[in-house]
């Protein structure tokens, strides 16, 4: 027969009045509720049976005993209490399970003061993240520190009633955990890997299972190179409120000297700042031990009347040590300024920027200024339900850009419309853009005009017929387009530095612009007429495929440089892509130009992805014509691998190696491989092999062989990170 103790009396009393209850209905070895005026969480308590010594003051509760209290939860196959001293001895089986996670597991455990103090032995405590901690003897407060002599710590996930053992462990004199503190502290400690003594500490301390950040020291990393000699980077991390903190990374780099970075990051409600400052004493190639210094911050903000905010500072007192020794690896730097607005109809948009070039051959006419360009866009309703007017107006400062010093301001007002017509969309649109240049310098032009406007006028109208039909079983949309377009007006093209559209080429992107160009700076006045294809289907055997083939006539006007590699034909190069995905995790995109004449190709982008749950991997080949170059001898061609395959469980190989494949020859460029294992199922460990290879040298900054083998332990970091690195 199972008896029942429900007891609702302060903490402080509730075992004894455990045992009067139990007294009073011992003739029939049943419990009924009771309940007293308290404000505590009562006690609940059953077992299979309930007897007491009245003389001894003592109850024995034996068969599948449980306790109660508070979300905490004790199971036993016995307890014995003794009223007298307030102390309760659970044997056989014993689990303590707390609200905060833990649970404690004994063959014999002493409590006292109300169940909220216990000592175990032996003692196993699991706790909220599955990280165990076996002792010969444990101690714990409910709520404050416990103690566990000659323990064995390992947060690895293991299935120790199965017999598994952990992959890692600290065995220890002593350990203790300070639940106020989140910390765990382990004195005299031995650490083993697969069961073998590896290494020996005083002391480690590290944070429990509930701490995401906390201040100290962080993982240090030892490396080497025959540039740098031995280099040791020590960081030290600071919490400085809920929503900001600092790291300072002190380096040493044994033969060039010293530096350190020192990021601060802070969140507010609408704002937040990451800033890296690096100092240093450091060799360059300008003079031993010199004062180096740098800056790179973001700032991202929402302001005023819904105005985004957002400014970079990148800037460098010296060219090339900020690649030399690790702490940036762009060739340029850029500070700039950027706000934003979308309110209903209108855009605004102002940016300012300033380029500082890091390269050998970077010059200050290289080092742009932009200050500032100021946007402004409107769209609304026309004169019908389906017009619409655009109206644009734009400003511009540019100084010392390749020699070029302008400004620059522009308007535009553009009326669209479409309607449907047999079967198909007409659709049409009317511009008018005016442009006033002051340019204060021109080399590159044989004509020194300093003032000067333009208005040019651009009409467009074309016509879209989409229609569907049936291929082998598979759906098919097609939809032919064409479009002709006029633009007249002054032409400026040779007196105007072309800053905006001077990387143009024509592609499936800008096709169908009326001014393909896209720009302000480029507005040459002729006629052109575009054509081109969209097909788009989907079937079991293929998978999705889209596709489209166009190609654009110059009807009037200069031919513009990127409608064909030869800069001379009427007709620009085919402009086509194809991108297919299939049902068997492959995936295929190809995109180029190929010329009118001979179908040669002068552009080609193709990439081809595989992926499925083990295994990534994606092939991707680029190729553009010599024209495209003002240097180039032979075309220009590169190939890319980028792999990751899951070798066996958790283990797996991260390979991307770039080949440069011009004028006939394979160079590889960079490369970087890891072999990555996650510790299994264990979930306790890391190890990472890598190796990096850049080729890229430039004065002091040496090209590097590096490799790098890292072991990460979970909780307390990474070993000393040893690598070799040869510049």
């Amino acid at each position: 027969m199972r008896s029942y103790c429900y007891l609702d009396f302060p903490r402080s009393v509730a075992v004894n009045i455990l045992v009067g209850v139990a007294l009073l209905f011992v003739a029939t070895i049943s419990c009924q509720s009771a309940k007293a005026q308290a404000q505590n969480t009562p006690v609940d308590f059953e077992a299979d049976t309930v007897t007491v010594d009245e003389e001894k003051s003592i109850l024995i509760a034996t068969g599948n005993v449980r306790l109660t209290q508070s979300g905490d939860i004790l199971t036993a196959d016995k307890i014995i209490y003794n009223r007298a001293t307030d102390d309760a001895r659970a044997i056989g089986n014993v689990i303590y399970l707390t609200t905060d996670g833990f649970e404690h597991r004994a063959d014999e455990m002493e409590l006292s003061e109300n169940f909220t103090h216990a000592i175990a032995t032996p003692m196993i405590s699991f706790f909220a993240d599955g990280t165990r901690i076996k002792a010969r003897r444990g101690e714990f407060n409910q709520g404050a520190k416990s103690i566990f002599d000659r323990s064995q710590f390992s947060p690895c996930n293991c299935d120790y009633d199965e017999g598994d053992s952990p992959l890692w462990d600290l065995r220890s004199f002593s350990s203790s955990h300070n639940p106020e503190t989140q910390t765990v502290i382990h004195q005299n400690v031995s650490m083993h890997i697969f069961g073998l003594p590896v290494f020996y500490f005083p002391v480690i301390t590290h944070a429990d299972w509930t701490v995401k950040r906390r201040s100290g020291l962080l993982r240090p990393t030892i490396q080497y190179s025959n540039d740098l000699g031995t280099t040791v980077t020590v960081p030290y991390y600071q919490i400085l409120g809920p929503t900001k903190d600092i790291e300072f990374q002190a380096t040493s780099f044994k033969l060039r000297g010293q530096g350190v970075k020192t990021t601060y990051r802070q969140l507010w409600d609408e704002a937040d700042l990451n800033a890296e400052i690096t100092l240093g004493k450091l060799d360059t190639f300008s003079e031993e031990r010199q004062n180096v210094a740098a800056i790179n911050a973001r700032f991202n903000s929402t302001i005023g009347d819904s105005w985004k905010l957002a400014a970079t500072i990148e800037r460098s007192s010296q060219d090339t040590f900020l690649r030399r020794y690790g702490y940036h690896s762009s060739q340029r730097l850029s500070s700039d300024l950027t706000a934003t607005k979308i309110d209903d109809n209108r855009y605004y948009r102002v940016y300012a920027s300033d380029m500082q070039g890091l390269a050998t051959s970077d010059t200050e006419d290289d080092e742009t200024t932009i200050l500032p360009s100021i946007f402004y866009e409107k769209r609304r309703a026309g004169f019908t339900k389906t017009q619409k007017i655009t109206t644009q107006l734009s400003a511009l400062q540019l100084d010392n850009d390749e020699t070029h010093e302008m400004t620059r301001w522009a308007g535009l007002t553009k009326l669209e419309d479409k309607v449907d017509i047999a079967g198909g969309v007409l659709d049409g649109s009317v511009a008018v853009l005016g442009t006033y240049y002051d340019i204060q310098s021109n080399n590159t032009s044989t004509s020194q005009t300093s003032e000067f406007g333009q208005i040019n006028a651009i009409v467009s109208t074309g016509f879209r017929f989409p229609f569907a039909m049936q291929l082998a079983n598979a759906p098919v949309s097609i939809e032919p387009r064409m479009q002709a377009t006029l633009i007249t007006g002054s032409d400026r093209t040779d007196e105007v530095p072309n800053r905006d559209s001077s990387d143009f080429r024509l592609d499936e992107a800008n096709i169908f612009l009326p001014n393909q160009f896209q720009g302000r700076d480029y507005i040459l006045p002729g006629s052109h007429i575009d054509t081109g294809v969209t097909a788009i289907s989907s079937s079991d055997i293929l998978g999705d495929v889209t596709a489209f083939a166009g190609i654009s006539y110059r009807s009037s006007g200069k031919t513009p440089s990127g409608l064909t590699a030869q800069g001379r034909d009427k007709y620009s190069d085919y402009v086509a892509s194809v991108r297919l995905e299939t049902p068997y995790d492959v995936n295929v995109s190809w995109s180029g130009r190929a010329s009118s004449d001979d179908l040669t190709l002068n552009e080609s982008n193709a990439k081809i992805n595989y992926e499925n749950e083990k295994t990534s991997v994606s092939l991707i080949h680029k190729q553009i014509a010599k024209a495209y170059f003002s240097a180039a001898s032979d075309d220009r061609e590169e190939a890319s691998l980028v792999l990751s395959q899951e070798i066996v469980d958790d283990v797996t190989i991260v390979a991307n190696q770039t080949w440069d494949l011009s004028a006939g020859q394979v160079k590889r460029n960079v490369s970087t491989y890891s072999l990555l294992w996650s510790g299994g199922f264990q979930d306790c460990v890391t190890v990472s092999l890598d190796y990096k290879r850049d080729p890229y040298s430039d004065r002091d900054v040496k090209n590097v062989k590096e490799l790098q083998f890292v072991i990460n332990f979970k909780y307390l970091g990474a070993l000393p990170q040893i690598g070799y690195s040869a510049r």
